[in-house]
């Protein structure tokens, strides 16, 4: 069914849709993406769109007007789930502008954390392989911002094995040719409380530092999901593209509180407490789909490898939806 409510807002302004420019129609899908699959996962969930007129690239470019539009979200009232499938290594945010802009953030999430609001991120796509602001390539492992907040839900990326009806096999960590699961340790935030239980052995990896993702989810293109992309000017070249990446698995994620917050009756909010101590007093099993084989490192870029409970490459893993939602309502 349509969702109760689809509201499109650019309190920033925006620019003329440009179906030959690539970073145009590459952001057109994205949020298309995510808004397909927060509804498909969430039928009866009101969702606003806010979309820039400034496109985010690596650096800090696009990122302040991302900032500005949520919170315009908050300031308004507009929901209480934020999903954020976008992301610059942290590194590039290493200068005196950047710095202040992930203070600024931080802030904001805090706000968010105080005011019950979920806030969702992808890991990325690169694994541990991410770019600087010339698109050049870091020699050594880095991990994305906005996922590596402590105080953001970072999703990482699989590949979804299922059969010929549907049910569930098995998941790996995403990492082909193409793209492969963000994850790794934060080099700007300190460890969160949340992680202090973890194993000595991630311990030791972790060195002090936040660990991301938190979770998981589907993000393979060659078991890719299916996108209605209507927004080019010929109704011809309107149609279902197979789409994968770690950005499927924010808004989906976002649809999946949506549920468990209408199951619970109220709003989660900061969900990354609840998620660690279902681990850490072994419930995870009952909880998430254990990602055990795999790792993460692309482009001569060396990754990590999964492991029983926690890692670096799937977090907890991927929700075991109906134990989850039934144990996220049971928490709160």
């Amino acid at each position: 069914p349509d969702p109760p409510s689809l509201t499109v807002l650019s309190p920033l302004g925006s620019v003329p849709f440009d179906p030959t420019n690539r970073v145009q129609v590459g952001w057109a899908f994205e949020t298309t993406l995510d808004v397909e699959w927060a509804h498909a996962m969430a039928p009866d969930a009101k969702i606003v769109l806010l979309t820039s007129n400034v496109d985010e690239s690596q650096g800090v470019q696009g990122l302040p007007e991302f900032l500005k539009l949520e919170q315009y979200a908050l300031d308004n009232h507009l929901g209480h789930i934020i999903s954020q499938s976008w992301g610059t290594a942290e590194d590039t945010l290493f200068n005196s502008a950047g710095r202040k802009l992930l203070s600024d953030f931080e802030r904001f999430y805090e706000r968010a954390a105080s005011e019950h609001v979920t806030v969702l991120a992808s890991t990325g796509d690169s694994g541990t392989a991410n770019v600087d602001v010339n698109n050049n390539p870091y020699a050594f492992p880095t991990v994305l911002f906005p996922a590596s907040s402590p105080l953001v839900t970072a999703v990482g990326g699989t590949s979804l094995y299922a059969d010929a009806k549907g049910k569930y096999q098995s998941e790996t960590v995403w990492n082909d040719a193409g793209g492969a699961s963000g994850g790794g340790v934060s080099q700007y935030f300190r460890e969160p409380f949340y992680q202090y239980q973890l194993t000595d052995a991630v311990q030791a990896t972790l060195n002090h530092r936040r660990g991301v993702p938190d979770v998981a989810y589907n993000a393979d293109p060659n078991t890719a999901i299916l996108v209605y992309a209507g927004f080019f000017p010929n109704p011809a070249d309107s149609g279902y593209f197979l789409v994968g990446g770690t950005s499927e698995g924010s808004p989906q994620w976002a649809g999946i509180i949506a549920d468990a917050n209408q199951l619970a009756g109220h709003h989660l909010g900061f969900l990354n407490p609840t998620l660690y101590l279902a681990g850490l007093i072994g419930e995870d099993h009952l909880f998430f789909h254990d990602i055990t084989n795999g790792n993460n490192g692309l482009n001569g870029v060396a990754g990590y490898n999964a492991t029983r409970g926690w890692d670096f490459t799937t977090g907890w893993g991927t929700p075991n939806l109906g134990n989850l939602a039934w144990g996220l309502a049971d928490q709160r």
